[in-house]
């Protein structure tokens, strides 16, 4: 019997489980996958200012202004703090701004003018100045399970969870572990989770979002669209690359469509003309768990707790506010114990879990390598996504032969690569197809797929 059960390994259930382990509770958490295998993992890696929720949700932005500084200072080993603009392209955009600075300034959320002669784009009529910086969602996760393990936590992986009982939870593997407080974190699946265990469940819509990667970093800054949020308004900087992001369609779908690859590019070129003629070097798409049901950009990006005896769900969040989410959601464990311990999360540094020395760099496009620390709870897994393999602009082509998997790590990359097939691209997909042909036969992924019929050049 252990204090607290944890279900989830993205980084609201990694936040959680470091939380109630640093407050001395016993801690077991479950993740059925991988670390950051669901929306963690699936998105743009902005950190957010709070600028893009000002006007609309102001909650929110001032709780992502504050989890900004929080983060930048607890783990500065997981963030490139870049800065970001938000940059207006017609009258409409610039008349957004006056709105834009006024709720920002209402949510305590810190924006400046800045001359568009020095903005990423001089064409554009207004620029904004925000405090975004671009994190690594992998490091992130993999630092706060660390910390807790290294706290007394027990992390166990590939590991699904089927019911949630009253003091208990039964495994996918026919597993039951007893727990006095149970958290359910399990983000897109947490209100599908509750059902199936005959429980009533919040309402969580699971919202898909495709994001695209450039070839190269087309801009040191995040810059985002001056407007409501929208399909296509910005582009975060990772890396060695960028993302453009994002789109939103009421789907639990992860596969990128090839509409969505032709307006994200069509945004990203109205919002950055440098942008035109950089290649595209994959898509990918991640789930959002979002409260309520409608159109998902009418939706809010909150969060909520919600608590039965001995058992706490989260529904909703966001990557920027994950620690505070956690910080509450510990407290209404310690609650329900009946125990006392405050939050440490704020003031205690997260551990730097890459390598003293990288090692042997295994693809050159992207440096990666063998950047992690060994993690007894990641012995079974494929850590080539910790080690950005395959992030690359070569997508895998020159390192996938040191993944766990290489026919699973190339069916992935083709996945992304497929709706983004265009002259470019194919020349790249087919050089890969050469590369790997000869070391996988006919197990090379790309033999069975058939590629899109419209990859004629498009014009912006």
């Amino acid at each position: 019997m252990v204090d607290a059960i944890v279900i989830g390994g993205g980084i609201t259930g990694a936040g959680v489980a470091r939380d109630l382990a640093l407050r001395g509770l016993s801690v077991t958490l479950l993740e059925k996958s991988y670390p950051a295998a669901g929306a963690t993992g699936r998105c743009h890696g902005l950190l957010h200012s709070g600028a893009r929720y000002a006007v609309k949700d102001p909650r929110a932005a001032a709780e992502c202004a504050a989890e900004n500084r929080v983060v930048k200072n607890m783990a500065p080993h997981c963030v490139e703090d870049t800065g970001g603009v938000f940059l207006a392209i017609d009258e409409a955009d610039a008349g957004y701004g006056d709105r834009l600075v006024s709720g920002c300034k209402a949510a305590g959320v810190p924006v400046e003018e800045l001359s568009v002669a020095d903005s990423p784009n001089p064409a554009a009529l207004r620029c904004i100045g925000t405090k975004d910086a671009a994190v690594d969602p992998f490091l992130l996760t993999l630092a706060n399970l660390y910390d807790a393990y290294m706290a007394g936590a027990e992390i166990v992986t590939g590991c699904g969870v089927k019911r949630i009982g009253d003091g208990f939870v039964e495994t996918e593997d026919g597993r039951t572990i007893k727990g006095e407080v149970i958290i359910n974190a399990a983000g897109c699946e947490c209100a599908e989770l509750l059902q199936a265990s005959g429980r009533s469940a919040p309402a969580v819509q699971a919202d898909h979002g495709t994001l695209l990667v450039t070839e190269r970093k087309v801009c040191d800054l995040v810059v985002n669209r001056m407007r409501m949020p929208g399909d296509g308004d910005i582009i975060v900087p990772g890396h060695t690359t960028s993302i453009i992001g994002t789109t939103s369609e009421k789907s639990a779908s992860t596969i990128p469509l090839r509409t969505e690859y032709h307006k994200l590019v069509r945004e990203a070129v109205a919002l950055l003309p440098s942008m035109k003629g950089v290649r595209i070097t994959r898509a990918f798409a991640g789930i959002r768990p979002l409260l309520g049901s409608g159109d998902g950009r009418s939706l809010s990006r909150d969060y909520k707790i919600f608590e039965e005896q001995g058992l706490i769900t989260i529904a909703g969040g966001k990557l920027t506010t994950y620690r505070l989410v956690a910080e509450h959601a510990s407290d209404a464990v310690m609650r329900m114990l009946g125990e006392n311990g405050r939050c440490r999360t704020m003031s205690e540094a997260l551990p730097d879990v890459r390598r003293e020395e990288q090692g042997e760099i295994e693809c050159r496009c992207e440096s990666a390598g063998r950047r992690i620390i060994e993690m007894p709870f990641l012995k079974n897994t494929d850590t080539s996504r910790y080690n950005r393999l395959g992030f690359g602009a070569c997508q895998g082509m020159r390192c996938a032969r040191f993944s766990n998997s290489p026919e699973e790590f190339l069916q992935e990359r083709w996945k992304g690569v497929r709706p983004i097939i265009d002259e470019g691209q194919l020349q790249q997909a087919y050089v890969a197809w050469a590369s790997y042909k000869t070391r996988l036969g006919d197990r090379w992924p790309g033999d069975r797929i058939v590629l899109p019929r419209d990859r004629e050049p498009m014009n912006y």
